[in-house]
């Protein structure tokens, strides 16, 4: 596929039956984002059943729900463009008396502001009592660019709660922790636009095995959100050419907060306790 237009194309005139034509115009409502759930999630939203989807996906050439998500996702990166195409596009006019840095911080700013305004309490709370939770176990994961957002939670979590763990990613992706994963365990991940397929892939791995799962994302929304109990989106915006991550830092901050000020008692004497040993470590060295 060069274009959404190829695609879209293949889609619409491939659909003969009743069925597949609901399969069709499901997807063409909001291409490409309406490709990026999951298949039981499409097939409710067209009508159908899910092997119907899959079957329609097969008879256009996608052997696998996967095959035709990795096409879809191409034309979103397309669609979005990379951080090279970014920085071929003109930025927007500014005042040539405004300094660059005064012109990042002002957008920033507002960036936080506009994120405040339309905040949803209730959404950024049920996301915060499952972190405090002490019966659950915490495991963070993100991005290529997002990854640095997940170590920031564990570093901050783990030193007011136990139970927080990183899923570290390394060459290719590891499922290896898929194996202890389970209902006890809320799966907290970081995705933002260019959405990996790989994260996505776990994620379902992870709820089918019955974990719980949060999402920090971009506006548009990672696939991943139609798992997530609760989603925080964040604007991007940003004269560099990578996408801006000061929004969603604060998000993590916030949700920091929000934990200490669930149980402050037991936050405080676990800070203490790690000083304590912090203390007799370096008294032995």
């Amino acid at each position: 596929m060069t274009s959404s237009q190829d695609l879209l194309a293949r889609l619409r005139n491939g659909a003969q039956s009743g069925a597949e034509r609901k399969v069709a115009a499901a997807l063409s409502e909001t291409f490409p984002t309406s490709a990026l759930g999951t298949v039981e999630a499409l097939a409710n939203r067209a009508g159908v059943s899910g092997p119907t989807v899959l079957r329609y996906l097969n008879k256009l050439g996608f052997l696998r729900f996967a095959e035709f998500q990795a096409a879809v996702m191409e034309e979103l990166d397309r669609q979005l463009g990379s951080p090279a195409v970014q920085m071929a596009t003109p930025s927007e006019p500014h005042d040539a008396g405004e300094h660059l840095y005064r012109r990042t911080l002002l957008m920033q700013a507002e960036a936080l502001r506009r994120v405040a305004d339309r905040a949803i309490p209730a959404e950024f709370d049920r996301i915060a009592d499952l972190l405090a939770d002490p019966k659950l176990t915490i495991r963070a994961l993100g991005g290529r660019y997002s990854r640095n957002l997940a170590q920031r939670l564990v570093a901050h979590l783990g030193q007011i709660r136990a139970h927080v763990s990183l899923i570290n990613r390394s060459i290719g992706f590891a499922f290896d922790p898929l194996v202890d994963i389970g209902p006890r365990d809320l799966l907290v991940i970081f995705d933002y636009r260019r959405y990996q397929q790989d994260l996505l892939v776990f994620a379902q791995a992870a709820r089918g095995q019955g974990a719980r799962i949060v999402l920090l994302t971009d506006p548009t929304r990672s696939p991943v959100a139609e798992l997530a109990e609760a989603v925080l989106t964040s604007p991007d915006d940003s004269p560099s050419p990578f996408a801006s991550k000061v929004v969603a830092t604060a998000q993590v901050e916030a949700l920091i907060a929000a934990v200490v000020a669930r149980d402050r008692d037991a936050a405080r004497k676990r800070l203490e306790r790690i000083e304590a040993l912090r203390r007799d470590g370096q008294g032995d060295a």
